[in-house]
């Protein structure tokens, strides 16, 4: 069975000619995917498109929380922020990050990466980030990796835990900002042969 992924990246009214530069940065829920696109993209003066903005415009037009949204988002709006997400990639000159961004991107990206961090670190990064105290922000990564993992495998068929499609790991543990954005630099230059 065809996944609507390999569907779209079949279509027949979309480009096949790379037009620039493309980076992937997919991670889990506080692992720093985010800063680590935010750096690449500033580097590399590339445009910044983040998927789960996409995913936060609709929960507020739709004048709901992201959560409930991320419950119970329709089938159809998954697979329209992928395509709106495909057609930035295919332009190119652009970093997109988003937990499916290297699976969509699929041919089109120059470099996909991952960005991983411990459990305790993400949660730690989610109750800052989030204003939640330790208990609030661990069942909320557990809640969110769960509900993630469940749904890209209904929809598509991927499995988050299968890490072969990237060109790179990023470990983003005890690491400081400033090595961490030392180190994504020179990886991603390696990569590109740049």
């Amino acid at each position: 069975m065809k996944t609507y992924l390999k569907l779209l990246a079949e279509d027949e009214n979309l480009s096949s000619k790379k037009k620039g530069l493309t980076i992937t940065v997919s991670g889990l829920a506080g692992s720093g995917k985010s800063t680590v696109a935010k750096e690449i993209a500033r580097f590399f003066n590339l445009r910044l498109i983040n998927a789960g903005d996409l995913f936060r415009e609709y929960a507020q037009e739709k004048n709901l929380p992201l959560d409930q949204v991320s419950n119970s988002l329709p089938a159809e709006i998954d697979y329209q922020i992928d395509k709106m997400t495909l057609d930035y990639v295919q332009k190119g000159e652009c970093v997109v990050v988003g937990r499916l961004s290297a699976w969509v991107a699929g041919q089109w990206a120059d470099c996909k990466i991952f960005v991983e961090a411990e459990q305790k670190i993400r949660e730690e990064r989610v109750a800052s980030r989030d204003e939640l105290t330790s208990s609030e922000a661990a069942q909320k990564v557990k809640n969110r990796d769960e509900r993630d993992a469940q749904r890209y495998e209904k929809l598509y068929q991927i499995d988050l835990n299968d890490k072969s499609i990237y060109d790179l790991i990023i470990e983003n543990n005890q690491i400081s900002l400033e090595e961490l954005k030392k180190q994504i630099i020179e990886k991603v230059k390696e990569f590109l042969k740049i």
